[in-house]
């Protein structure tokens, strides 16, 4: 013997469960996406707070004064590369340390080019754009920086 334990919904019944499933699922969705972009705010804000950045100003955009920038941040680079800090406050005090050393390599540089622009070396909190690198990105954020300066420092950074 076969028996009717539920009733058919009438057509407004199953519209107005239609309306309040699709009203759920919105808000379980927002409330993802809500809980996405704070982790990724939370991990953009540590990344900053832990990140160290390089900015280097070239003299102009001319190509020839861009090529300078970029052997100077390879020169710098190298000077880096001995860093023994395990985290940003460490770099940062390790980089104030060495200021000196950094702006001798920059001037190193640019002597091997036959240049003698000026170059100003300083530590700076700034804000940069997302920049995205082969082997991730960067978010944009206010970072702390070892920022040099060539000459005037009016050429863009395209880096």
């Amino acid at each position: 013997m076969y028996m009717h334990f539920f009733k058919p919904l009438s057509r407004r019944q199953m519209q107005l469960l239609c309306a309040s499933l699709c009203l759920g699922l919105l808000l379980c969705t927002a409330g993802q996406v809500l809980c996405w972009g704070r982790t990724q705010l939370q991990i953009g804000q540590a990344l900053c707070a832990d990140t160290l950045r390089l900015h280097i100003r070239a003299q102009s955009n001319s190509v020839a004064d861009q090529s300078t920038k970029l052997r100077v941040r390879d020169a710098v680079l190298e000077c880096m590369a001995r860093c023994p800090a395990q985290s940003e406050p460490e770099a940062r005090a390790w980089a104030a340390e060495n200021l000196l050393t950094f702006q001798l390599a920059a001037q190193h540089a640019l002597a091997a080019q036959g240049l003698h622009t000026p170059v100003q070396v300083q530590l700076v909190n700034m804000y940069f754009a997302k920049r995205q690198y082969p082997g991730g990105s960067l978010p944009a954020g206010r970072y702390d920086a070892l920022r040099i300066t060539l000459g005037s420092g009016k050429g863009r950074n395209w880096w």
